[in-house]
């Protein structure tokens, strides 16, 4: 089973055919609604939602379910229409784990309403994919985290304990830079750190650019303490092809030199545990 990557629409409508049982309304004054709102709820339904298995050209599954809210605002008499995939089960299990709704209300009292849910899922978002867990327990982020303390990068002008090794390092005289490109040893994530001889004055102008041109790419932006100098941690995600970047960069001017320490990987978790590792374990040398 893998986790369903989007819910791409997700509409409540009032059921029009005829209820199996007279208690059943199915016009109604108020009608039954999640407690959380929709949004929340299409969330909630996100999460919970699994999908087994589909041939890699189907895009999307659809399918309805058609559900009475009762009283007390729970789901009953649930039924699958229109499932070509083989997902209703799942999708019942999903409906069933959800909170509550509020029931409808007809002549000022609370009853049994029917509903029918049109459900969208495009399978093949590559943002719900690289946020999906790669370690799901504590006892896997602690052995993951332990294993970041294998190697040692060492160079002239920083060291970094990891799981990675350096890959290649070059000069450029007429731009006065180094630059040194780290790889994960499991391939799922590389570091670039960049050291640019500069003037003070020159950084702090090339730091104000980068904060703005972050801020409007909608980036997380903040000032934070990194070997004893303050430094800028910009966070931002970009789509590339099948894939979704997570990137983590630090920014910082220190003894003549601006530094721009990165981190990409395609999985957001493998990205932040690695940025936090990091952050804790590069040391400077210049």
């Amino acid at each position: 089973m893998k986790k369903i990557l989007y819910l791409l629409s997700i509409l409540l409508v009032n059921s029009f055919s005829m209820a199996a049982q007279e208690d059943i309304q199915t016009f109604v004054q108020q009608k039954a609604h999640p407690k959380e709102g929709i949004q929340n709820f299409m969330q909630n339904f996100i999460e919970e939602f699994n999908v087994p298995d589909i041939p890699k050209e189907v895009e999307q599954l659809r399918m309805r379910l058609k559900f009475v809210v009762e009283k007390d605002g729970s789901f009953s008499d649930i039924q699958v229409i229109d499932d070509k995939f083989g997902v209703g089960e799942e999708a019942i299990r999903a409906l069933k784990m959800m909170p509550a709704w509020v029931p409808a209300v007809h002549n000022q009292k609370n009853v049994r309403s029917a509903f029918t849910l049109p459900i969208t899922i495009n399978v093949n978002d590559p943002q719900k994919d690289s946020e999906q867990l790669v370690y799901t327990t504590e006892e896997e982020v602690k052995s993951f985290k332990d294993s970041l303390n294998n190697a040692l990068v060492d160079t002239e002008f920083f060291d970094l304990k990891c799981n990675c090794a350096l890959v290649k390092s070059s000069t450029n005289d007429q731009l006065q830079t180094e630059e040194f490109m780290i790889q994960a040893q499991d391939n799922t994530a590389y570091y670039n750190v960049v050291f640019r001889k500069i003037t003070q004055q020159q950084a702090e102008a090339e730091l104000r650019t980068i904060e703005n041109d972050a801020e409007k790419q909608n980036a997380i932006v903040r000032t934070i303490v990194f070997n004893e100098t303050k430094t800028t941690e910009v966070t931002f995600s970009m789509p590339n092809g099948d894939y979704v970047n997570h990137y983590r960069t630090l920014f910082l001017y220190k003894n003549d030199y601006l530094v721009a320490i990165s981190i990409v990987s395609y999985k957001k978790q493998i990205a932040d545990l690695l940025f936090e590792h990091l952050k804790g374990n590069f040391k400077l040398k210049i």
